[in-house]
């Protein structure tokens, strides 16, 4: 099995979603009151924003003719506030293979390739989200190196 990484073009828009919206129906399962169950997870003006942009990249992964893995990356500054530093980081929006490729070594692949895309942009870190819920991300990314760095707490008021 042959994968392969690229540059994700217009084409592959309905390939990404289909994927991306795997993962969002384990959070829309997980966690009902904060992600909605969609067709459509990735907005088609957002994936367009990512075209033709130095600071932004959609890299897939495919195998043959199949995309089965995606990551959506995009460069950010700090916020200009005086008490943090001045810093330019990589953010990885998504990261996600397709359930029936996964555990075969292409989420690290595209993993080492956002760290290689963020490296060539200077940045002084790759920085993601991951729910609570998500042991199986949370290990993944402990596996690569990938520490936590802050957590969002919250009180459900509604009780």
């Amino acid at each position: 099995m042959e994968v392969r990484l690229r540059t994700a073009t217009g084409e592959d828009y309905h390939a990404v979603n289909a994927i991306i919206r795997e993962g969002q129906e384990e959070h829309a399962e997980a966690l009902p009151d904060r992600f909605a169950k969609l067709d459509h997870v990735v907005a088609m003006g957002w994936y367009r924003s990512f075209s033709d942009r130095t600071d932004k990249e959609i890299i897939v992964a495919e195998i043959g003719l199949h995309i089965v893995g995606v990551a959506m990356l995009e460069m950010k500054r700090s916020p200009n506030y005086e008490a943090l530093v001045s810093r330019k980081y990589a953010y990885l929006n998504e990261l996600a293979v397709a359930a029936a490729y996964q555990r075969q070594g292409i989420g690290k692949r595209l993993y080492q390739a956002s760290v290689d895309w963020a490296r060539a942009r200077e940045a002084e870190s790759l920085e993601l989200n991951v729910w609570e819920f998500n042991e199986r991300a949370l290990r993944f990314y402990a596996s690569l190196g990938m520490q936590t760095l802050n957590r969002t707490l919250t009180t459900n008021l509604l009780k």
